[in-house]
């Protein structure tokens, strides 16, 4: 689902790291001519990759209401070619393999074009096809429904597309397709959100917001202290912060975008980095130049990254210095053994004052590529012109596959490990946890977030126990904390110092009761339905809408009729099975610092 990933974040149009402690709340995140397609788009070419150039797009529908020209709205996949061989190409074949249990309610090409394709076994092929040189045909438009009887939630959720298009004349040649090709998860019931991968294999994601007055840029790279080891340790904070440190062009990037009214920032996360601009709807362009302008032209000048050392350095004595922001970091650090989410995304002091720059530059090599970017832009702008105007700008971007990260999923805790800091006598934060399932685990992730609902958002049940009814603590709650191959579950609480043991002994009571059972399948329907009404709420944003991006280049982004489909099935025997499974009351990690 749409997930704010757990960050460092950065207020707008500041450069410095703000100590709060980071929680996950759910919110979640063109084709071809024939024939009569000649009268196909010549405008000027975008520079860019050269040689028989493929643009995919698949764009969500809304599931209540009538999709045109069909008699059931679906997912709308699209393929475009531009011709940049240098010559014309003949007898060109476009295969279009369709994922399984999907059908084809509808396809065309261009604007109104009867071809529909000939179907071939599990395909749609459209067969001797021309190509003049520099030319600009399609789109051919397929639009896929769920087989009868199968869930479109579910069935989109795993597909695919990859088409194969091949030419023989002047002489035989394939067109080269991102290796992921076209993913469709994240888009049945998303209504107008469109998934656009380049040729270069940059992964664009637009939804147009016509009534709003400003359009949210974001851009997101899959970088973070995940993908981080020993020498490149804070790697991914640093460039986040150096990213802001200058231009070939512009010293400051904030003085253009305060003469608008706009407002920027960035954040590490564990998973992801990003970088986001929210402007006037009149000043998309600027904000695309400024974002292309920091990402392709930052110089990173040494003065400066030495300055901002110590600016980083004194971040992190801070977050060291917040009692609840540091016994937060002290559980992550030691839930996760195995796993490198164990490092924090800004890194320790001692690393920050020792990487080198050319460290942290052959890092940016490394990560910042077409395969591991996304951007996502939403509000008053249209897709295409979105889509065309990112393409220019990031023409520059470096070209790469996305970069594996194998699984690490962390191994069930087997014995407890208690540390306590500090030795103040005004508070006491507590933080007591275990690893816990990640977002590829589909069948105990679901069942965790609904037990995180019911102890807290929801069903209150730690707050009403321990804050309201015995007055033993200030603050209360817990977090399921899921990643994409791992996870944490958290119980936190705020009191005195002289109550720690007791509250200690009515969190691990709550999970104690549900490990038993005391859980009804009406408390689990409570939560879906109080799950559905927030994320209402917090989707509206134009800001909110484009942290898909993130989603998208760390974890499985999933729409919100996905992400339901799996919470659906989970039941109230579930949350006692994952409770027994996870949450062993006897071993956990428990963190106390007193302030």
């Amino acid at each position: 689902m749409f997930r704010a990933l757990p960050a460092v974040p950065r207020p707008s149009w500041r450069r410095s790291l703000v100590g709060v402690i980071p929680t996950l709340a759910l919110a979640l995140a063109l084709l071809i001519g024939i024939g009569a397609l000649h009268a196909a788009d010549t405008a000027a070419q975008t520079t860019g990759p050269a040689g028989l150039v493929v643009t995919l797009s698949a764009t969500g529908e809304e599931l209540d209401s009538q999709a045109v020209g069909s008699t059931a709205p679906g997912i709308l996949v699209q393929l475009r070619l531009d011709n940049r061989t240098g010559g014309d190409l003949s007898n060109v074949r476009v295969s279009l393999p369709l994922p399984a249990r999907t059908r084809v309610s509808d396809s065309w090409v261009g604007a109104v074009g009867p071809n529909r394709g000939t179907p071939q076994e599990q395909s749609l092929v459209w067969s001797n096809i021309s190509l003049a040189r520099g030319e600009r045909s399609g789109p051919i438009s397929v639009r896929l429904m769920p087989d009868a009887g199968s869930e479109g939630a579910t069935v989109f959720r795993h597909a695919s597309i990859m088409p194969e298009i091949t030419w023989t004349q002047p002489t035989s040649g394939r067109a080269s397709i991102p290796s992921t090709g076209l993913l469709l998860n994240g888009l049945w019931g998303e209504g107008g959100l469109r998934r656009t991968v380049l040729a270069t294999g940059l992964t664009l994601l637009t939804r147009e917001r016509p009534d709003s007055t400003t359009v949210s840029l974001r851009l997101a790279a899959r970088a973070g202290p995940r993908d981080e080891n020993e020498i490149t340790r804070g790697g991914s904070h640093w460039l986040e912060h150096a990213f802001f440190l200058g231009t070939r062009t512009r010293d400051n990037l904030d003085v253009e975008l305060s003469a608008v009214g706009g407002q920027n920032g960035a954040s590490t996360g564990w998973e992801a980095t990003d970088y986001w601009y929210v402007v006037p709807a009149e000043s998309f362009d600027l904000a695309l130049d400024l974002l292309s302008d920091q990402i392709l032209h930052s110089i990173f000048p040494r003065t400066a990254f030495d300055r901002e050392r110590l600016v980083v350095a004194e971040e992190l004595k801070r977050r060291d210095d917040d009692p609840s922001v540091h016994s937060f970091d002290l559980f992550i650090n030691n839930v996760f053994r195995v796993s490198p989410l164990r490092q924090h995304p800004a890194g320790t002091i001692e690393s920050v004052l020792s990487i080198p720059i050319e460290t942290i530059l052959a890092y940016r090599d490394q990560r910042y590529t077409s395969g591991n970017i996304a951007i996502a832009v939403a509000g008053n702008i249209r897709h295409d012109d979105a889509v065309t105007k990112i393409e220019r700008a990031f023409a520059e971007l470096a070209q790469g596959q996305r970069s594996p990260r194998p699984a690490v999923p962390e191994p069930i805790q087997t014995s407890p490990l208690r540390i306590t800091e500090g030795d103040g006598d005004q508070l006491a934060e507590i933080k007591i946890g275990w690893p816990g399932p990640g977002d590829d685990n589909e069948q105990d992730a679901p069942a965790m977030t609904i037990l995180d609902d019911i102890l807290g958002a929801t069903g209150r049940r730690l707050t009403e126990e321990i804050r309201d009814r015995r007055a033993l603590a200030t603050a209360v709650g817990s977090d399921y904390l899921d990643f994409s191959d791992a996870g944490a579950f958290m119980l936190s609480a705020t009191t005195e110092p002289n109550n720690t043991d007791l509250v200690i002994q009515l969190l691990l009571e709550q999970i104690q009761r549900l490990r038993a059972g005391d859980v009804t399948d009406a408390e689990v329907q409570a939560s879906l339905r109080a799950i559905a009404g927030r994320r209402a709420i917090e989707d509206e944003p134009n800001r909110r809408q484009t942290g898909r991006a993130q989603i998208e280049v760390s974890a499985t982004l999933e729409s919100w009729e996905e992400y339901m489909a799996k919470l659906k099935t989970v039941s109230a025997a579930d949350v006692r099975r994952v409770a027994n499974k996870y949450l062993d009351p006897q071993n956990y990690t428990l963190v106390i610092v007193q302030g």
